[in-house]
């Protein structure tokens, strides 16, 4: 255990865990029930090692919370973030601290900010990811051969879509509804089209606001998931209605309502839930998004708003191979880890150590885009899909598109 060590090493240089030390770290978070207790049996070790105590206060309104106890002047010691865009924003604020040599390689890339100072550093950890640009279906559905043919790295997206559309009327899976949220699942698909169609340097340039949403590459990607809403099941009362966990549902219905449902790491729990209790690698499977090599992730994030050694102690164990371990060997977690030094074979189930295997391999990761964006610009961003949605026309796609470089235009990024 050279993780644990190292920090109680530090911990007797710090005083953290001596007398008079800082002996506690708070945290706060969203997750509640089984996701608290996957996080509190994470923290057992550090605490038995250290002698620091975790105190996680965990609640739903976490965002609400952290933004009220920020106002007040006591925020927590640390905090788990939903997205790059609530992290770059509290950095730009001031009110987040550097992780230094807690964010490493690629974790580091994906959670860089600029702080107040103008200078850009890691500012949190993935503490959980989720890998996103995956399709699955149903093994018995699809002709012979067909998964296999969709397996081979060197397909395009265009023939890639042209084996799905042949397998039925209705070949795709697409729920937009989830509460307050509606409209993400959406976002997921524009950004994996933009992401492997015109690779990451385009990508870039959107998510920070330097490239326009009327460009070419953008409309495409609109255009080419204008294409998927006309090719997908409506459900129950149509995709804007459906629920985005139980639009893949309809996979294992006989006849099949549809044949690919594109969804991350977490949809087998969904799966789980339908009537059919299918079972993963047997009745249900995914192959990547076409365009090997490149994926998309979400993730949980951790950031520290107040500089204590005890904080420090926690997020250096944090992104540790034995605190992350806790998550990816839960089974039905769904969470997967950017550190390296966890091989796909510590995973549970052969499904989960593939995308592990994808995860592993790809020469790029980028982070979910709406999530990396201004809240405003992602809250443009879901309401835009839905207009599309209702209506994918060419004709309607030039105002929506023009709508949205107006947002752009009008809101600070991160540099």
């Amino acid at each position: 255990m050279r993780t644990v060590m190292a920090l109680v090493l530090l911990c007797a240089l710090t005083a953290c865990g001596g007398p008079g030390g800082d002996r506690t770290v708070t945290v706060l978070g969203s997750w509640t029930g089984a996701e608290r207790d996957a996080f509190v049996e994470m923290l057992r070790e550090f605490e038995r090692d250290t002698g620091i105590d975790v105190r996680y206060s965990g609640t739903r309104d976490a965002r609400a919370v952290l933004a009220s106890e920020l106002h007040d002047g006591h925020p927590p010691d640390t905090a788990v973030l939903a997205n790059p865009g609530d992290l770059r924003a509290y950095a730009a604020d001031g009110h987040l601290r550097p992780v230094g040599s807690a964010s490493r390689g690629l974790t580091a890339e994906l959670t860089a900010a600029t702080g107040p100072d103008g200078v850009r550093r890691p500012y949190g950890i993935v503490l959980k990811a989720s890998v996103k640009s995956l399709v699955w279906y149903n093994p018995d559905t699809l002709p012979g051969g067909l998964a296999e043919r969709l397996n081979d790295p060197s397909l395009t997206w265009d023939e890639f879509a042209t084996a799905v559309s042949g397998t039925a009327d209705t070949p795709w899976c697409l729920g937009l509804e989830d509460t307050s949220q509606s409209g993400w699942p959406g976002t997921d698909w524009i950004e994996d089209l933009l992401l492997h169609l015109s690779g990451p340097e385009v990508y870039d340039a959107w998510v920070s606001g330097r490239l326009a949403w009327t460009a070419p590459e953008v409309r495409r990607a609109w255009e080419e998931f204008g294409t998927v809403v006309r090719g997908a099941h409506d459900g129950n009362g149509g995709v804007l209605l459906t629920g985005y966990g139980e639009a893949g549902g309809w996979m294992f219905a006989d006849p099949p309502g549809c044949r690919f449902d594109h969804a991350g790491s977490f949809i087998p729990a969904f799966y789980a839930q339908a009537a059919q209790r299918p079972r993963p690698g047997t009745d249900f499977d995914f192959v990547p998004f076409p365009g090997r090599g490149t994926v998309e992730i979400g993730g949980d994030l951790l950031g520290m708003f107040r500089d204590t050694p005890a904080a420090r102690a926690l997020v250096e164990y944090l992104t540790s191979a034995e605190a992350q371990r806790t998550w990816v060997e839960r089974a039905g977690s769904g969470a997967y880890s950017l550190n390296r030094e966890i091989p796909p074979e510590d995973y549970p189930g052969d499904v989960s150590r593939r995308i592990a295997a994808l995860l592993a391999g790809a020469r790029t990761v980028r982070f979910d885009a709406s999530d990396s964006m201004p809240s405003v610009m992602a809250a443009a961003f879901n309401h835009a899909v839905l207009e599309y949605a209702a209506d994918p026309a060419a004709e309607r796609l030039d105002a929506i598109l023009a709508a949205l470089d107006k947002v752009r235009r009008t809101t600070e990024f991160d540099a």
